[in-house]
């Protein structure tokens, strides 16, 4: 599609030419350099019935007088952009995405809509503004008023977003939230039932319900959840793990201990690379190490439902994977908000340790799909500003040693 209309942006008014390719919007303003917005870049999209409105760089473009131009145009910008931008953003869900369209209200005045129903998450957008991500996991039920035709989504923390003007489809997006959710469920059930088998299944279902995959919460609710809960998984969830003894070690060091596990590694792509430096491990021909834990084999990898632990000293947070031996702890220095950032980075479809521990100069070349959500996704940029660095695992005495150690001392 090609055409002319009129542009408002900063530093330019006037007639321009326009572009668009179905991945690239090629703004040429008249006497000036052609302007390139890569629609996987672009972060709001608005306007109104004679305006298209493009939000790009934290900078406002406005697309006018496009004559017949305009309405297809629009359309093919909406439809285009909003599964473009979140996979740029890396919240693009598992399983075929349903499209719904209505409106949605948080806390003020109802706004038009339009959302991808995933599997394991909502990627929706407002008018002008970028995609946000509304994970099921947090979900903590769903109410379908059909008299009202409205569906209202229930956070764990008592937040509300209700949804409206669904154009006939109410129906079928409530189903499709609870039948999500539920999927969800069905995870946990099969994961704690094959990790918890001594927790019977009364207080198995409740913690299924309650502790979906990617929801962190604190050893002392799982306990009151599901009594029993820390005897059994210190005594068969953690001790089939590689990461036992870091466990181990984390839960004695922590003044508070959050504990979550990310959906099967089959839902996710694999890694390229472990992130683990080779030479940061033991060679073969070291010496003894000086501990028993560190001349036993570790037990393989479990990808079946990782388990995470956050651990908590003070200011100081570690984040370990106790199921996969290819990550390394990740430190962060940060307050109660922690807990909360770090589910959202296990709810996260794609979960990218790029984007999480990479400098943004560093993601070039075959990283630099990651630029895109370390620099626009909120959650992820604020975790990036908590970060203090890796500990890498080059034997557990050295390692515990940085655990102990300050910040910017490993």
């Amino acid at each position: 599609m090609a055409g002319t209309g009129w542009l408002v942006c900063p530093g330019f008014s006037g007639r321009c030419a326009w572009a668009f390719d179905d991945e690239t919007v090629l703004l040429t303003p008249e006497g000036q350099p052609p302007l390139a917005l890569p629609l996987r870049e672009i972060q709001g999209l608005g306007g109104d019935e004679y305006t298209i409105g493009l939000a790009a760089d934290r900078q406002q473009f406005a697309l006018s007088r496009l004559g017949g131009d305009g309405p297809p145009l629009r359309e093919r910008l909406t439809r285009l952009w909003l599964p473009a931008r979140a996979q740029a953003l890396r919240i693009a869900g598992s399983g075929d995405a349903e499209r719904f369209a209505g409106a949605v209200t948080t806390g003020g005045a109802a706004r038009p809509f339009v959302g991808l129903l995933f599997e394991d998450v909502l990627a929706y957008a407002t008018p002008g503004d970028d995609v946000e991500p509304f994970f099921l996991a947090l979900l903590a039920g769903v109410v379908h008023d059909a008299a009202g035709y409205t569906v209202t989504a229930s956070g764990w923390d008592g937040s509300a977003v209700v949804f409206s003007k669904l154009a006939g489809r109410t129906d079928a997006f409530a189903q499709g939230l609870a039948a999500r959710r539920a999927g969800l469920a069905g995870e946990a059930a099969a994961a704690l039932a094959a990790h918890l088998p001594t927790i019977s299944l009364g207080p198995r279902a409740a913690l299924s319900a309650a502790w979906p995959p990617g929801r962190m919460l604190p050893l002392a609710e799982l306990e009151r959840t599901a009594p029993g809960f820390a005897a059994a998984a210190t005594s068969s969830w953690l001790p089939m793990l590689p990461r036992k003894t870091e466990g181990e070690v984390l839960l004695a060091w922590a003044e508070s201990a959050f504990l979550g596990y990310s959906r099967s590694a089959d839902k996710h792509p694999a890694p390229v690379a472990s992130e683990e430096e080779p030479a940061a491990r033991p060679p073969a021909t070291s010496e003894p190490l000086g501990s028993a834990s560190e001349n036993t084999p570790a037990a393989p990898d479990d990808p079946s439902a990782p388990l995470w632990i956050m651990a908590q000293r003070g200011p100081a947070w570690l984040l370990e994977c106790l199921s996969l031996t290819d990550h390394a702890t990740y430190r962060f220095e940060g307050g109660d908000e922690m807990p909360a950032l770090a589910t959202r980075l296990l709810c996260a479809p794609q979960f990218s340790r790029t984007a999480l521990y990479q400098p943004i100069e560093s993601l070039v070349g075959d990283e630099a799909e990651f630029a895109v959500a370390a620099r626009d996704l909120p959650f992820l940029a604020a975790l990036r500003e908590r970060f203090r660095g890796r500990i890498i695992h080059a034997g557990i005495s050295a390692w515990t040693k940085s655990v102990a150690a300050p910040a910017g001392t490993s």
